[in-house]
């Protein structure tokens, strides 16, 4: 959608006056007034003549089309059944796939797939089973049934036999598959297979793009266990200050190399030096360390708690697989223990999925407004949005941080309050004539 007030900002951030706009991009001062008051569109011409002459791209004139207005989104079972298609693989039927619950501005990229393929052995090499290449994509996996999954690490095929209410993580471009294991019901295995984009997202990826792999694959850093992450990002920290560890040593007479070489992790004392030294937060100096491609989780080994305590409980919550790494993306079975309406709202400041497992209906109210989740229907709700659920019935949840999480919802708690609407919803120039 193109936004007006976007093209405010870009004029205020190359520090463009509406008369020097006009002359840059050749139009009339009056169809550049008129495009900022609301009076006209912005129309693909004029952007395509900005992105020619200033350093700006097409997206920075769009913003997101808010598909959520009422703060929530639902996509009925019916509404899934109609997107449902078969994928083959070596020529037979392999997957039966259907759209759940997605939002223009959620991260997530939501299925319910039918396993197709049945198999009578667990054998990682089984020749029926078709891995994929994997996928730019986080995947969060939900089991309903006798599912085997199947995935590729260092190099060496795995199995692992679910169940319903297991939960498994892997990360982007892990070769995977499913299938479903033979059974005397004939059932066959289904997943949620939740998707989803977290801080390496495709604006990242269209940066990291245009650098290239040479220059990207530069910007890694060891994440092999602690120490190897410590000082791989100390390192990083060094290089970009144009400083080094002599010249530390030298105002400090603090020997970082020879700590290192003794693959000892510095005092909190002398963190704190490099701290003040760098002029950079503490909390900088410790990324995640031991990061995983894949994690299986059982789910008679998952923790459970009530909610809002154990003296009134509303809601027991279940926890599934997560990763220490990605600390905004949690996973949950929600089972509602109330029949009737309660007090216990839920505040969550994340995107969140939510899924009828049925089988049972149950009630919402969201921002005052009432509504009914069949099984089988699912919903999206924006984050910070109150809402709590009665009747009894069993939802599985993912959150997710999107955008606002981590260092970006770090450097937007530095704006004001004031400032922050001005951030979002000015439509001044930067001075007044």
């Amino acid at each position: 959608m193109l936004s007006n007030i976007k093209f405010r900002k870009i004029l205020n951030d190359l520090k463009r006056r509406p008369e020097d706009a006009a002359k840059d991009l050749k139009i009339s001062l009056k169809k550049i007034n008129n495009i900022l008051s609301n009076k006209s569109k912005l129309d693909f011409k004029t952007i395509s003549q900005a992105v020619k002459i200033w350093p700006v791209n097409y997206g920075d004139f769009f913003s997101f089309y808010d598909d959520a207005k009422s703060g929530f989104k639902i996509m009925r079972s019916n509404e899934s059944e109609k997107s449902k298609r078969i994928m083959n693989r070596g020529g037979k039927p392999y997957y039966l796939y259907k759209d759940t619950i997605m939002s223009k501005l959620s991260p997530f990229r939501p299925e319910l797939i039918t396993e197709l393929a049945i198999v009578n052995n667990n054998k990682p090499n089984n020749s029926n089973v078709k891995y994929n290449n994997g996928h730019f994509l986080h995947q969060f996996t939900y089991f309903i049934g006798p599912v085997n999954f199947y995935y590729i690490e260092n190099n060496k095929k795995k199995v692992a036999k679910m169940n319903t209410g297991d939960s498994m993580y892997i990360s982007p471009y892990v070769c995977h598959s499913f299938t479903t294991r033979k059974n005397k019901k004939g059932i066959l295995g289904k997943i949620l297979a939740l998707t989803y984009t977290d801080k390496l997202d495709n604006e990242t990826l269209n940066e990291l793009t245009v650098l290239g792999f040479n220059i990207a694959k530069k910007y890694r850093i060891n994440l092999k266990n602690k120490y190897n992450s410590f000082w791989s990002n100390l390192e990083n920290f060094f290089k970009n200050s144009s400083l080094s560890f002599k010249e530390f040593k030298r105002q400090t007479s603090l020997d970082l190399d020879k700590m290192k070489k003794r693959r000892k992790i510095p005092s909190d004392k002398i963190i704190k030096k490099l701290s003040v030294f760098l002029n950079i937060n503490y909390r900088e100096f410790f990324p995640p360390n031991n990061t995983v491609e894949v994690k299986v989780q059982k789910y008679s080994k998952s923790k459970k708690w009530y909610y809002p305590s154990i003296n009134k409980k509303d809601y027991s919550f279940k926890e599934l697989t997560n990763i220490p790494q990605l600390p905004y993306s949690r996973g949950y079975e929600l089972t509602l223990l109330n029949d009737k309406k309660h007090k216990s709202y839920l505040d969550v400041p994340s995107h969140q999925y939510i899924y009828n497992l049925g089988p049972s209906k149950v009630n919402f109210i969201i921002n005052s407004k009432k509504g009914i989740l069949n099984p089988l229907d699912s919903i999206y709700i924006k984050p910070n949005n109150k809402h709590l659920f009665f009747k009894k019935g069993k939802l599985l949840v993912l959150r997710l941080g999107g955008k606002i999480s981590g260092d970006s919802l770090y450097q937007l708690s530095m704006i004001s309050e004031n400032n922050l609407k001005k951030t979002i919803n000015d439509n001044r120039p930067w001075f007044n004539k």
